[in-house]
Order: structure tokens, then sequence, then C-alpha cells
């Protein structure tokens, strides 16, 4: 896709989502998994890759389902056109929220017997039969069944009039470390207690717990779906690095400004950055506003022109500096690569979530909403 010049949806800083590395990455999971069938979550606006537009691509190369937190996520979705089966991890919590759902068509992750008896209600007042998942605590420790609760539930469930038990899942919580015992334990769990839904009457259509990090540890035995999410955007899942995975975003930046300074002059706030040497400063249509996060800089380096450079001084709230050779040639305009791959360069958003020290998941979110996503 070409550029829009100095004007338009690249004017200051935008995110480009490649749909083709999406695509690649989805039918590399899928195989990973023996085909098995996938629920790609789409939560958090895709992780900030924009939900609509990953949805419609992952939708268009097979994907079987969609996870969502909430009912406005998935009325998002809906009313984009998307008709795969939406399941809302964050399930309802009130009578107008089952309402939502139910007429969303979008299936809530239910754990509580009070949330049983709301959907049940709203089902009554629709006149229809509804369908939710069951999740299962097996050892994340947030929400679901516990073992110990897992009978009175059903039998809860047996009592309710109007819903019934379309899947179980749960969610692992070591997964993406590979010393840990605790994968194996929460899938044998897992699977005991499936065997006890099963035992109580009920036929699931899906079981699932296998995240991004679980798919890299094997799939869990029994079950007939997995729940990608980071690793659909090209994000290692494991934190170990390795991974074959292509980035989905690529977030830039225009050039707005360049100078050369002489050694000793003083850029942005508090002058927290001193040139050491005459050098040229490039300023950056980007700032914390937009998701590049304060801390970054003196801690990371973009791409300009072909090769790195440092960010330099504090990121400020919509623009950030970068230090570059006194003889660099780079103009207001040009295009600097916070982080991805434009241009024969590669900047892992990896190396920036551990610059500021948190995980990729967190910098992708935080991509604001006055950055465009665009299609490549």
């Amino acid at each position: 896709m070409g550029e829009d010049a100095e004007t338009g949806d690249r004017a200051r800083a935008w995110a480009d989502i490649d749909l083709g590395a999406l695509a690649r990455n989805y039918r590399a999971i899928r195989a990973r998994a023996n085909q098995k069938r996938v629920i790609g979550v789409v939560k958090a606006n895709a992780y900030g890759h924009g939900a609509v537009l990953v949805a419609r691509a992952l939708a268009a190369a097979g994907c079987d389902a969609f996870a969502v937190i909430s009912v406005p996520e998935a009325a998002e979705l809906r009313a984009a056109g998307i008709r795969q089966p939406l399941l809302v991890l964050g399930g309802v919590q009130s009578p107008d929220e089952a309402d939502r759902a139910l007429a969303l068509d979008a299936e809530p992750v239910l754990s509580r017997a009070e949330a049983v008896a709301i959907f049940d209600a709203a089902a009554a007042r629709a006149g229809r039969t509804a369908r939710f998942q069951l999740e299962l605590d097996t050892g994340m420790g947030r929400v679901g069944v516990l073992p110990a609760e897992l009978d009175e539930f059903l039998a809860r469930v047996a009592k309710a009039k109007r819903v019934r038990v379309s899947g179980v899942m749960s969610h692992l919580a070591c997964a993406d470390d590979a010393a840990s015992a605790e994968t194996a334990r929460q899938r044998k769990l897992f699977g005991e207690l499936v065997a006890r839904v099963r035992a109580a009457g009920i036929a699931p259509e899906w079981t699932h717990m296998d995240n991004s990090a679980g798919i890299v540890r094997g799939v869990t035995p029994g079950c007939d779906a997995i729940r990608p999410g980071i690793a659909l955007y090209g994000v290692d899942p494991t934190l170990e690095g390795g991974h074959a995975l292509e980035p989905v975003m690529s977030l830039c930046a225009r050039v707005v400004h360049a100078k050369s300074v002489g050694a000793g002059t003083p850029i942005g706030y508090a002058g927290a950055f001193r040139a050491t040497e005459p050098t040229r400063i490039l300023t950056l249509a980007i700032g914390y506003a937009d998701g590049l996060p304060r801390a970054a800089g003196g801690k990371v380096a973009v791409g300009v022109s072909g090769r790195r450079a440092p960010l330099v001084g504090r990121v400020s709230c919509d623009l950030a500096t970068v230090a570059t050779p006194i003889d660099d040639r780079t103009a207001p305009g040009d295009v600097a690569l916070v982080f991805g791959r434009r241009d024969g360069l590669d900047v892992p958003v990896e190396e920036l979530a551990r610059a500021v020290g948190t995980i990729s998941y967190e910098v992708l979110v935080r991509v604001g909403p006055r950055v465009p996503r665009l299609a490549t």
C-alpha cells in the first residue's frame, strides 16, 4: 500500500497492519495444533491491532470463532458483519448485559451460579434457549468454578430452564515457563473435570484451555479447540525468543523537524539528554499519548534512514527525539520505525517492552486510538 505523502492517515503516527503475516501466523498456529478448531482472541481491540480489521482477515482465513472480553466488544464485531461464534470471556454481570449478549447471539463465559440465573432469565424474556460456556478454575485463581464447587454448579445449571452449556474451558497460568510443572498439572485436572461434566449428562461442543504459550507446549489432550491470542500477532508468547511468527504491527512516525546541534545542547524536558558532540536531532510525531512509553527515552533505538538510531531525552505527550550522526540526511517528512518491520529493518516490539520493564502485550494494547491502523 502506498503512502499518503505528508497528509492523511500517515501524516503523523500510524500502525501498518500486515494482514498477510496475520494469515500466515494463523495457519502456522493451526498446523502446530494438528488442525484443531481455532478461537481467535481479538479482545482489547485485537491486542491493539484493530478488532474489526483483524477479525475480518481471520474469518477470511478460516478462523472458527472469536473471543472478546465484553458485550460491547462483541457488538462491534457483529456490526462489522462478523458472523462466526463469539465467546464473551468476561461473561455477563447484569440483566441488561445478558439481554444484549442474547441479541448478538454471543456466548458468555460463566462461572457463578448468579450469572447463570441472570442469563437464564434473559433467555426466558427472549423466549429462546441460550448457550453459554463454563469456565473451570484449574489453577489461574482469578475466575472459574473450583473443583469442589463443580457438582453444585452443575446442579444449578440442571435446574435452569432456558440455558445450556455449549463449551467448557479453563486458562493456563504458567505456560510461558517451560520449567514449570503447573501446566501439566492443570491439563490433567481439566481432563478430570471435563469428565465430571460429561458424567452429569452435558455434552460440550467446545473444550479448550490452550492459550498462545500453551500451544507452544503442545495441545492439551482431549481438547478440540485452541484459543491463541498474542501469537496471532507475531509476538513471542513464551518470552524465550526463537519463534518463527511474523510481526503483524509496524508502528511508524513521521519526522516533523530536524536540526544540527552542538556539543552540550540540551534536548527536551529537563534537558535529560545533552549532546556530547555535534549531533543531528530528529523530532518524531509520536509520544506517550500515542502509546510510546515515556520511559523509553534513552533506552531504545528506532529505525531511521535504513539504520538504528537512539531515542534520546524524555518522550513527551506528542513528540519524541532521536539522535543521529551530524552528517545524517534524514529530513522532515521521512519515516521512523518505532517497532515492527520496514524497508529491510526489523525492530522487535519485544525490545521496547524489555527496555521499559513490561511485556509486549502491554506495549501493543497501549497504542493509542489516535493512531490509525492501516492494512498492508
